[in-house]
C-alpha cells in the first residue's frame, strides 16, 4: 500500500492555493491518498507549524511524506528542503518547521531539493508550494531518488524551542500558542494536584474539561502531552487575555 502524502500549511481554505498544490501533486503521481493535516496554521508561524508536524508524526505510517509550507522567506535563498527524519519524509523551506520533530527523531539524510528539473516553471516567486515544494513532494512520491534532487544537507535549520524550567515550588514556562478553541498550549508538565498561574488566574490541573463547572478555569494535560489553559465551555484566551509567550507558572505540591 502507498503510504499517503500529508498537506500542513498556513495557506487556509478560503483561497485556491491548497487546491492548486493538489493538482501539481496528482499531475505528477496520480491516485496518491492526500491528507489534509491543516491549513490553518496563522500565517508565517513557523513555530506553531512545528508543533503541529511533531504532534502528528507518531500516528502516520512509516514513509508518509509531509509536505509542510509555512514559509515567511519565500523566494528568498532559504533552502527547499527534503528529508528523511525517524520513518518518514519531508518536504518543506528550511527555516526551522523541523525543530521539533529533529528533537524527538533521527535525521537520516536531507536534501537542497534546488534542481529546477523537478520545479515548475511559473511567474514570480511567492507561490513555491506550488512551484518548488509540491512536484519535489510528489516526484519523491512517485519514486525519484531524493538525492537528484540537490546537494545533500547536513545542518537543516533549527529554532529556538521554549523550555519550561524547574524552580523552587515547581515549574516556569509559558504559553507556546493558542488552539481554534482558545485553549492555551504550554510548555509545562501536567502533574496531577498541581496550580498553574497565569495572567493573575489560577489553573488547577484537572483530568478532563468537565471535571470543573462550566465557565471554571482549569488546566489539562492535552493530547500532546503538555500543560493547556482552559475554560469548560469557554475560550481562555479570550476571557483571561492569554497569548503567545504569557507566563506561566506551574505551582507543584512537595517540590
Amino acid at each position: 500500500m502507498t503510504p499517503p502524502l500529508a498537506l500542513l500549511t498556513d495557506f487556509g481554505l478560503a483561497d485556491p492555493w491548497v487546491g492548486v498544490m493538489k493538482g501539481v501533486i496528482l499531475s505528477v503521481a496520480p491516485g496518491l491518498s492526500l491528507v489534509d493535516l491543516a491549513h490553518e496554521v496563522p500565517p508565517g508561524d513557523v513555530l506553531a507549524g512545528a508543533l503541529h508536524l511533531d504532534a502528528a508524526v507518531d500516528f502516520f505510517p512509516p514513509d508518509t511524506l509531509f509536505l509542510a509550507v509555512v514559509d515567511p522567506g519565500v523566494g528568498t535563498a532559504r533552502r527547499a528542503l527534503a528529508a528523511r527524519v525517524g520513518s518518514w519524509r519531508f518536504v518543506l523551506p528550511d527555516n526551522g518547521l523541523l525543530t521539533a520533530v529533529l528533537e524527538r527523531h533521527p535525521l537520516h539524510a536531507a536534501w537542497s531539493a534546488e534542481d529546477p528539473a523537478f520545479h515548475l516553471s511559473s511567474p514570480g516567486r511567492t507561490f513555491e508550494g506550488r512551484d518548488v515544494f509540491a512536484p519535489v513532494a510528489a516526484w519523491w512520491m512517485a519514486g525519484t531518488d531524493p538525492a537528484r534532487f540537490g546537494p545533500a544537507v547536513a545542518d537543516p535549520i533549527r529554532i529556538p524551542m521554549p523550555r519550561a524550567r524547574r524552580v523552587p515550588g515547581g515549574w516556569e514556562g509559558e504559553v507556546l500558542l493558542l488552539d481554534r478553541f482558545g485553549n492555551a498550549v504550554t510548555d509545562l508538565p501536567a502533574p496531577p494536584g498541581a496550580v498553574a498561574r497565569a495572567a493573575g488566574v489560577a489553573f488547577p490541573v484537572a483530568s478532563t474539561y468537565g471535571a470543573v463547572p462550566a465557565g471554571a478555569s482549569l488546566a489539562v494535560e492535552g493530547s500532546t502531552g503538555r500543560l493547556e489553559l482552559a475554560v469548560n465551555g469557554g475560550s481562555a484566551a479570550t476571557i483571561h487575555g492569554l497569548v503567545r509567550g504569557t507566563p506561566v507558572r506551574l505551582e507543584v505540591p512537595g517540590t
